[in-house]
């Protein structure tokens, strides 16, 4: 029910009950498949997104259509709401790397909750700083070596996904911008030297001191 998932986010949890279930009541819920587009760069922002379950990459497209991952979108996290709040068409696309569902929210009603409940704004725009931060952060290692670019997307990711991070490892090497292949032999030299641990479509954090040190400077 998407009550019930709304009242285990902190910033959902800052709106009263009767703010809450009826917001809950105007939430449609969208299931995508791996690779579907729920909503593409340049497109008018019609709604934000908030996932419910999966993982979505936002990305952005060069003139030359190579995509350039600028972020991993968790479970519980609100997506399109920079371009709704600026009233400008979609910066990136938002694609899933693996089947996922997503509740819509009117960018009309996603503006009255703004405007109507200032906890809950500044907890929006806090979760804005995050996701420009991680996008930031993923930016700037492009020229780096390709150790240093795979810690710093695993510490990035974890900031908000917490220390098990639920993905492939080519969805690292997407991230880190290198190939498949590189990031493999990468992660399994973190594994070999302690750093990381690893499962089917899931990687550990073990050591973040020694992976901060490895991916230098923020």
């Amino acid at each position: 029910m998407p009550d019930r998932f709304l009242d285990g986010l902190p910033a959902f949890r800052s709106l009263s009950p009767v703010a809450r279930a009826e917001l809950a009541r105007r939430l449609v819920l969208r299931r995508f498949r791996k690779g579907e587009p729920i909503f593409a760069e340049g497109a008018p922002a019609e709604a934000v997104y908030l996932l419910r379950s999966g993982l979505v990459k936002a990305v952005k497209y060069s003139p030359r259509s190579a995509q350039a991952a600028m972020e991993l979108i968790a479970p519980g996290q609100l997506f399109g709401m920079i371009a709704v709040m600026d009233d400008k068409p979609y910066p990136v696309s938002a694609l899933p790397i693996a089947p996922s569902e997503a509740y819509r929210i009117p960018a009309r009603t996603f503006a009255a909750l703004l405007a109507a409940h200032p906890d809950f704004s500044r907890r929006v725009y806090a979760s804005v700083g995050e996701h420009l931060r991680q996008a930031q952060a993923l930016r700037a290692i492009s020229g780096e070596k390709v150790e240093r670019r795979v810690a710093r997307v695993l510490l990035t990711l974890a900031e908000s996904m917490g220390e098990v991070l639920r993905l492939r490892r080519e969805d690292v090497a997407e991230l880190a911008g290198c190939l498949p292949e590189t990031a493999i032999r990468t992660l399994a030299d973190f594994r070999r030297k302690g750093l990381i641990s690893s499962g089917y479509k899931r990687l550990t954090l073990l050591d973040r001191r020694r992976l901060k040190a490895l991916a230098g400077p923020d």
